[in-house]
């Protein structure tokens, strides 16, 4: 597997640039496009290193920063339609998105750059509820009442999973990076893709951690023919979590389907 630092796509209109990184052998028969979860800054494809392997198998990947094209006073149903117009030109053959990457691909379904690809979302939600509404709140509202280091606290302890230790959260003191956490929080409050999913009619693989503090099940639509998979033993970021059930799972689904189960 390769990776380098794409350089940024073209722009169109007068939105801001994608920002990405590609992943892969770039003489793979397949393409795979990935969106990002809500982070603070960009991490360059980091946070799919433990199972970035079960992607790129026969995939040229292109991992996407999803809050790079955001703009001011956007919802997460605009945000959406200007990743349309990115992907209506790629037309990958898999989609797959974490926890807010992963609610753009659900909003994105239904659309040209869908209909042939395989689906693949970690912890994304289809429909928020009070509680999750609350607990992205909370995080949200820390960054200007309590500042950055606080706000990350707070993201670590609901993302975390439960063998996952405490850990130290870095200061992080640039204005820039808490706007970012704060506006990309809210993007999914109030989120309700399930019209798009449930009309679906590809193959759909919806992962979760089955001790996950912010997107459960009850959280995740399914239509005909998808597939709900629960990572035991993991939180928000099961492929973080566990890494070989997650992978496992991955492979699995993109080989032939699976039935709804728990790993």
């Amino acid at each position: 597997m390769t990776s380098h630092l794409a350089t940024p796509l073209p722009a169109y209109s007068t939105a801001p640039a994608p920002v990405a990184v590609r992943l892969g052998d770039e003489r793979a028969p397949r393409t795979a496009a990935v969106f990002a979860p809500v982070m603070p800054t960009w991490d360059r494809g980091a946070f799919l290193a433990p199972v970035a392997g079960a992607l790129t198998a026969g995939h040229r990947v292109t991992v996407y920063d999803t809050l790079s094209l955001l703009r001011d006073g956007d919802d997460l149903t605009a945000l959406a339609a200007r990743w349309a117009e990115v992907l209506d030109a790629e037309d990958p053959d898999l989609l797959a998105g974490n926890a807010l990457g992963g609610a753009v691909v659900q909003h994105l379904l239904g659309r040209p750059c869908t209909r042939r690809a395989r689906v693949v979302l970690l912890s994304a939600p289809t429909v928020a509820d009070g509680p999750l509404d609350a607990a992205l709140e909370r995080v949200a509202a820390a960054v200007s009442s309590h500042g950055m280091a606080t706000a990350l606290r707070l993201l670590h302890q609901v993302v975390r999973g439960p063998e996952s230790p405490e850990g130290s959260v870095p200061l992080e003191d640039d204005p820039a990076a808490g706007r970012r956490l704060a506006a990309g929080l809210r993007l999914l409050r109030g989120a309700d893709a399930r019209r798009y999913v449930e009309a679906f009619p590809g193959q759909l693989l919806h992962l979760y951690g089955t001790e996950s503090r912010l997107v459960r099940g009850h959280h995740l639509a399914t239509g005909p023919g998808h597939t709900r998979v629960g990572i035991p033993r993991a939180g928000m970021r099961p492929h973080a979590d566990q890494p070989e059930a997650t992978r496992r799972a991955i492979t699995e689904f993109l080989g032939h389907p699976l039935t709804e189960k728990d790993i």
